[in-house]
């Protein structure tokens, strides 16, 4: 045991002063050489470059490998899938680019996988599923695209998820609802949609929640998160969501079959008077409240005449056919 934290401060301190490539460092290196015995690389606030090594995948006997600010480059080789024994895989805050690799999916013995703040891209593999012994995720600021996957919701042992300042679109898959040992969860800065999965209110002993800019996520919070740890709306001009209001109605306008002639005799559509709704002293800055009275507004002309109305939607789409046609 003593031996083993003598070597784990040693990588430290060679990590906290070390500069140039990865690859060529000594415990890099020493490493390499006798890889039945390298158990942790451990790379602390160090100035090293360069990428990751495909080699990586002959350390079979690694548990802990922490190389955290620093400035890796390059991809995230598909080899770290092999290194089936590591326990923490934590490369925060470097300039990694590339895909995060579905290999990664192998890695079931994980407990703690943070790839937060670099560059990668494309959407998370839903093979990260079959980590169920991961206690903390850090995906955040890493520029991930797509939908989040349903399969997360396997990683029943997660206490700390935190995938916010990404590109995620979609909706919220309600298997998260099943993550009942979070503590905090983070999603802030996305682009989800929808409403608030009501599966979410069996998450009762979350400490914090963070949901801020998701402009479209709509409905109501979850009855089973506290007050204290919902933070929903931001206090910049920026952000903001819909919670707590009713999400917009998705339901088709059905268009009647009808004419000029048959609705309106001789009578010109364009004719007809005008409906005027009074204008709101101020609609600046408050998109809901813009949204809501120009709503009002369609539904009193449409009230006030309903054939005219009926009449202009058949019209222009009979010109979007044409034009299309064309």
């Amino acid at each position: 045991m003593a031996q083993a934290i003598v070597v784990t401060v040693m990588l430290l301190l060679v990590g906290s002063v070390a500069a140039g490539r990865f690859n060529d460092t000594t415990a890099y290196q020493n490493c390499v050489a006798a890889p039945s015995s390298c158990t942790r690389l451990y790379f602390s606030r160090s100035q090293l470059s360069g990428s990751l090594p495909s080699e990586l995948g002959t350390l079979t006997r690694l548990t802990y490998m922490h190389i955290w600010i620093s400035r890796l480059t390059g991809s995230m080789p598909t080899q770290l899938g092999v290194l089936t024994g590591l326990e923490h895989l934590d490369l925060y805050s470097n300039r990694l680019t590339g895909t995060v690799p579905s290999e990664l999916g192998a890695l079931t013995r994980l407990t703690r996988l943070d790839l937060g703040i670099n560059s990668l891209s494309g959407s998370l593999p839903s093979e990260l599923g079959a980590l169920t012994s991961l206690i903390v995720t850090g995906l955040h600021n890493i520029q991930m695209t797509g939908s989040l996957p349903s399969e997360l919701g396997a990683l029943t042992r997660l206490t700390h998820l935190d995938i916010h300042n990404n590109q995620l679109t979609g909706s919220l898959p309600s298997e998260l609802g099943a993550l009942t040992s979070l503590y905090y969860i983070s999603f802030y800065r996305n682009q989800f949609t929808g409403s608030m999965p009501s599966e979410l209110g069996a998450l009762t002993g979350l400490w914090k929640m963070l949901v801020c800019d998701n402009a479209n996520l709509c409905g109501d919070i979850p009855a089973g998160v506290t007050p204290d740890a919902y933070s929903g709306r931001c206090s910049t001009a920026t952000g903001g969501t819909l919670l707590g209001s009713a999400c917009p109605s998705a339901s088709p306008t059905v268009l009647p079959s009808a004419s000029p002639t048959t609705m309106y005799g001789s009578t010109s559509p364009s004719s007809l008077p005008h409906v005027s709704v009074p204008t709101p002293t101020s609609l600046a800055g408050d998109y809901p409240l813009k949204e809501n009275w120009f709503r009002k507004r369609d539904v009193a002309r449409e009230k006030a005449f309903p054939q005219k109305h009926a009449w202009s939607r058949k019209q222009a789409k009979q010109e979007a056919d044409q034009q299309q046609a064309n």
